[in-house]
């Protein structure tokens, strides 16, 4: 069965990153003190608390005197350590290990999924100058279908490669161009898309803060980002807001085997109700300008265009409505959607201590979304194909050690919608930080 020897890999992989985390040494070295919780601060990974050196306004020293053999010894302990994030039902587990070697940042990267088995693997080489920063990035990804299928032989498996180019023009402002290389194999062999190649570009701009992992899949790499969860705990930017917006173009050019013309764009807010309860509103949209359909009306809209189906839009989700699943019926071309999360303190700076658990803040959430998706613009104005759902959850905040915990739990039921986008879920997630 080809499904033993994927789990028998990832526990392979997990172990060595394991043994990798006991064999090294902590620093003597005193850590800085930890920031102060609010609800404007952000979980910062060694990775961000370097990006600042991106800016020429902000730090306008090369990264290579910003950071000092002083200073990246005292977060040695802390590089050595790693992220780790759980998200369920989803089955999801992602896990990184960074060094950061004066101005250059090597990562690797397991995400794993225990419920279907997929699991992929990433290695990036990420370089800081002066006045900007390049990434090289190469991974292999291997899905298979939900559980209940007939064959564990219909997977899908992505490899490739990417160079993404970053220039700020000032701290809040940003540009981005991309170049990737995506190869597409299937076990069913059958498939319409085994053994091609996608060969695109990007051209994205992003406002605010440059530590949303969302954004930054907009404008840059779409792979590999820790996936967001409803957090009081993060940074916007300076004006409680942010953008990104991106367009795409795949070619059929050398190897390539598709060609489309792909828009994104993602911009949310902060309103401020209290001096301590806030709204985030988000609001997203997506449509293929250009596509063509190289496939009869025998095949479903799924396959009838020249679009590789993990670039569909998808209204259900951890990242969209959070009630959907999703599942063919939540994808498309087209698709918006908007959502709102208010946020209430239940107690804020705080120190209750549990064991060895130091519980600092805990809110309660309220969400509520609402979104369209197809393929056809009629579609997406259609009153008919309207999907809304509301929910309830709870965030809190946890110290452990060295680690800060974020452990996110919301209820979502669809209130109104087509039949096969209806239901609900309980989505929970366990992120750490340092």
């Amino acid at each position: 069965m080809l499904l033993s020897p994927v789990r028998a890999a990832a526990l392979v992989v997990i172990l060595a990153f394991a043994s990798q985390v006991a064999a090294q040494t902590p620093d003597p070295a005193p850590l800085p003190p930890p920031a102060s919780s609010t609800p404007d601060s952000l979980e910062k990974t060694a990775d961000e608390k370097t990006e600042t050196s991106d800016d020429p306004v902000a730090a306008p020293a090369p990264a290579s005197s910003v950071l000092s053999d002083a200073a990246s010894s005292s977060y040695e302990r802390r590089d050595g350590l790693p992220n780790v994030n759980i998200y369920l039902p989803e089955g999801e587990a992602s896990v990184r290990l960074r060094k950061l070697i004066r101005n250059v940042l090597f990562e690797s990267q397991i995400d794993y999924n225990f419920v279907d088995g997929d699991i992929s693997t990433y290695l990036r080489y990420k370089y800081y100058a002066r006045n900007y920063t390049y990434r090289l990035s190469v991974f292999d990804s291997i899905e298979f279908p939900e559980l209940g299928t007939s064959s564990t032989l219909e997977f899908e498996r992505v490899r490739g490669g990417l160079l993404l180019l970053g220039v700020p023009s000032n701290y809040n402002n940003r540009y981005f161009w991309l170049l990737q290389n995506d190869r597409l194999t299937f076990g069913d062999l059958t498939q319409v898309d085994n053994r091609k190649n996608n060969i695109y570009t990007k051209i994205g701009y992003q406002y605010g803060t440059q530590f949303d992992e969302r954004l930054n899949a907009i404008v840059g790499e779409s792979r590999g980002r820790l996936a967001p969860v409803l957090t009081a705990f993060r940074d916007i930017g300076s004006q409680k807001g942010g953008f990104a917006g991106a367009i795409t173009y795949s070619d059929d050019v050398a190897t390539g085997d598709y060609h489309y013309t792909k828009f994104e764009a993602e911009t949310l807010r902060r309103f401020d109700l209290t001096s301590t309860s806030f709204v985030f509103s988000r609001l997203h949209v997506g449509s293929f300008l250009q596509k063509d359909e190289i496939r009869g009306p025998e095949f479903d809209d799924l396959e009838r265009y020249s679009i590789p189906r993990y670039e569909l839009f998808r209204l259900g989700g951890r990242e969209a409505l959070k009630s959907v699943a999703n599942n063919k019926a939540a994808q498309g071309s087209n698709e918006l959607h908007v959502t709102n999360e208010l946020f209430v303190p239940i107690f804020r700076n705080r120190d209750y201590k549990a064991w060895m658990l130091h519980f600092t803040n805990l809110y309660g959430i309220g969400y509520v979304g609402a979104g369209t998706v197809g393929f056809d613009y009629d579609q997406i104005v259609d009153a008919d194909r309207l999907t809304v759902d509301a929910g309830l959850g709870t965030e809190t905040s946890i110290t452990i050690r060295d680690f800060d915990v974020y452990l996110s739990v919301i209820y979502a039921k669809t209130l109104t919608g087509p039949e096969e986008l209806r239901g609900s879920k309980v989505r929970f997630a366990i992120r750490t930080a340092r």
